[in-house]
């Protein structure tokens, strides 16, 4: 089964709000848990499935260099939003998630749920909207499992949980021109929020949430909007010179990046620790998995996730690929692309073998049979910093 495949059965389930905006901008649709979300865009045939150099490699880089030079919208409407709500919403949201959850309303906090193994159970980006109200962003196809996990835990705490996933669209703005943008919104308070804090403001009478924070590496805002008004707001995002990306896009920059995905680089079998994430830990907070963390921190363990870039720019990781250090296989490819920025496919890799994650090792990947040369990069491969998005 090829990685690319798309059934043609039990298509067209639940498309984004933006979806007839895709159709006319000639989107391949790819379905991701009953979603039809815009995998590219300017498809003039069907693709074939091939194991060498897609057929949408170029479209896909025009995206991400519209993104890189530019600004392009990212259609993130699948992600789940899950609202906790009532007096004792800090309270449980500091026992049920890793990080500090107690800050001021208007901040967006990166964190991660997890097992009583300190196992990850779910990644996510929450908002505090107001004292007693938070919007949780989930992943695309966690939004079951979160909500069953949340109220699972929610008895003896003053809470309630809304899935509000279904009213709201969630467009990515990214790229340079994003801040001029904002001006030809009259929309200027987009460009006084700091970063990963959040602000509801009005855009030319359109209400929305906007949070500066960035899923590929270019500055802008993940702007959530009700779903009435995605249109709108789309079109004025258009007409002040952005254009659509597609989620290949999106992952290819969020790989370049070192941003790890639940279900690819993420799961419950790798503890924050093992992640690199570390910094997303509140210590002094009484989590589910703290004492596996700190058990695992006492015994010395370090990120286990490092990034690879391939020798051969004609090379074509899809993931889960054998990676050998020394003649051994010393790890796994987690997620793969081609990095667009960086000119070269690129990896990230689950590592069991300590020499193998040192800075400038060389490695090899499997693919198909055939083995790659490729460097160890610990941390992001295009812009390590950070400065591009803040």
């Amino acid at each position: 089964l090829h990685a690319s495949r798309q059934w043609a059965s039990a298509r067209g389930v639940k498309p984004t709000p933006l979806h007839e905006k895709w159709r006319g901008a000639n989107a391949h649709f790819g379905q991701v848990y009953d979603w039809e979300r815009p995998l590219y865009f300017g498809k003039t045939t069907e693709p074939r499935m091939t194991f060498g150099k897609p057929d949408w490699f170029g479209q896909v880089g025009a995206e991400v260099r519209q993104a890189h030079e530019h600004a392009a919208i990212f259609d993130q409407s699948t992600f789940g939003k899950i609202e906790v709500t009532g007096p004792d919403a800090a309270v449980f949201l500091n026992r049920l998630c890793a990080n500090q959850m107690d800050r001021p309303p208007g901040r967006a906090i990166y964190t991660a749920m997890l097992n009583e193994r300190g196992g990850i159970v779910s990644d996510l980006t929450a908002v505090r909207l107001a004292e007693d109200r938070y919007r949780l962003y989930v992943g695309t196809m966690s939004i079951r499992r979160d909500m069953a996990w949340l109220q699972r835990h929610a008895e003896g705490y003053a809470v309630s949980l809304a899935d509000v996933t279904d009213d709201y669209a969630v467009l990515g703005l990214m790229g340079p021109d994003s801040a001029s943008i904002a001006g030809a919104l009259d929309a200027p308070e987009l460009n006084a929020i700091g970063y990963f804090r959040a602000q509801q403001l009005q855009t030319r009478g359109i209400e929305v949430l906007a949070v500066r924070l960035s899923y590929v590496g270019e500055a802008g805002w993940e702007i959530t909007v009700p779903v009435a008004e995605a249109d709108a707001l789309y079109d004025l995002l258009y007409q002040a010179g952005a254009r659509p990306a597609g989620t290949l896009a999106q992952t290819s920059m969020r790989i370049e990046k070192r941003f790890l995905a639940l279900g690819h680089d993420l799961d419950t079998d790798v503890s924050p620790l093992q992640a690199g994430l570390g910094f997303a830990v509140a210590w002094k907070t009484d989590f589910i998995g703290k004492e596996a963390l700190v058990a695992q921190r006492a015994s010395g363990e370090t990120n286990r996730i490092i990034s690879l870039v391939l020798d051969d720019a004609d090379a074509v990781p899809l993931g889960n690929e054998p990676v050998y250090f020394e003649g051994r296989i010393a790890g796994k490819t987690t997620s793969a692309s081609f990095g667009y920025r960086v000119g070269k496919p690129i990896a990230l890799a689950d590592m069991s073998c300590a020499a193998a994650r040192e800075p400038g090792a060389q490695v090899e990947i499997d693919i198909a049979g055939e083995r790659f040369v490729a460097r160890v990069t610990v941390g992001a491969v295009f812009d390590p910093t950070g400065e591009r998005m803040r």
